[in-house]
């Protein structure tokens, strides 16, 4: 379905995203996809297979490659975010062991690189940038402070990186992710909102931007995001409507343009992406409760915000069916405890 900008600028205003944080999680996987321009060449049919969410296919293309001294890092790096994908697109937590597992690999691949290549800069970038997606998954998770940790000894990896290269972007685009999570940290822990710059997170992002190859799938997404979060949605809508343009049907490129209209007060848009987003997910998991309840309650608060109760009602009913997998299922909890309170408003 092609997704055609309004002709009418969304009201500017600051955003206030009811949706739980750890759904931003492609935010970071989009850095690691991105980050594969290395000393060795990396199977591109892999990264844009990752994108289509052809998931067998983008692992077939790199199952079989043996990792000498160099590409070690890369391809290890590439097999765990490759699973970390699949986790957040399919709702399976079951595969989170085989992330943490893959990406052990991948840092054990990166210090034995660097053991004999101390100034190695890829196997500094890829350090980083596997630490950034451990912290990532701890957050879905919602183990949020060992998130924080985590995500706070990462830098230092990537700053060595671009000390040796200044040229990899991949690791200022890390850094740019970093810097702004310092910006916005606040809402994890108070008063560390200071040790950050959103205005040098938007730098470094846009610079990403202007680079060749899938980095620049990553900065569109991270643009939308802190253009959505900043209440500038027509510029939002445009970046994400510029993904859907180079990767039709990527789920995690619906999701944020459905939640930038949320946000704008463009109901009609949400209702009409989540239902493309419900069809989706139904052929490639029909079983993904996790992507499921997250997508209705997100129509459920459009319904009722403009007004349509019933069908507010009715989706929210659905949730709350689910309730005996409340534990099973990733963020389902807090989904239904928020079906809940919108039913009772």
């Amino acid at each position: 379905m092609p997704h055609c900008r309004k002709a009418c600028a969304l009201k500017r205003k600051r955003s206030r995203s009811s949706r739980p944080r750890a759904l931003l999680a492609p935010l970071f996987l989009a850095c690691a996809v991105a980050s594969l321009a290395g000393t060795f060449v990396f199977p591109e049919e892999s990264v844009s297979a990752a994108y289509r969410q052809d998931y067998e296919s983008a692992w077939r293309l790199v199952e079989d490659v043996e990792p000498g001294a160099e590409a070690g890092p890369g391809i290890a790096f590439w097999r765990a975010a490759l699973t970390q994908l699949l986790l957040y697109d399919s709702g399976r937590p079951a595969l989170a062991d085989s992330f943490y597992r893959l990406s052990d690999r991948a840092v054990a691949a990166c210090k034995a690189r660097l053991r004999h290549e101390p100034q190695d800069a890829t196997a500094h970038m890829y350090l980083g940038l596997t630490q950034l997606n451990r912290a990532n998954c701890q957050s879905w998770q919602q183990q949020r402070f060992r998130a924080v940790f985590t995500m706070l000894g990462v830098e230092r990896h990537l700053r060595r990186a671009v000390e040796l290269d200044s040229l990899l972007e991949d690791a200022w685009f890390g850094i740019g992710v970093i810097e702004y999570f310092k910006a916005t940290a606040d809402r994890y822990v108070f008063g560390m909102g200071i040790l950050g710059s959103r205005e040098r997170a938007y730098d470094l992002v846009e610079r990403a931007a202007g680079s060749d190859g899938v980095l620049c799938n990553a900065a569109l997404f991270l643009q939308a995001f802190m253009h959505k979060e900043d209440g500038e949605f027509d510029r939002a809508v445009g970046f994400c409507e510029e993904l859907l343009e180079r990767h039709p049907g990527n789920r995690a490129a619906l999701r944020m343009l459905r939640d930038t209209y949320l946000a704008a007060g463009e109901h009609g848009d949400v209702i009409r992406l989540g239902r493309e987003i419900e069809e989706s997910i139904g052929v490639s998991f029909p079983e993904n409760r996790y992507g499921l309840a997250e997508n209705r309650l997100q129509m459920a608060r459009a319904w009722s915000r403009s007004g349509q109760q019933d069908s507010a009602r009715a989706l929210v009913d659905s949730l709350v069916a689910w309730e005996p997998y409340r534990d099973s299922v990733p963020w389902l909890r807090n989904y239904i405890a928020d079906a809940r309170r919108l039913k009772t408003r």
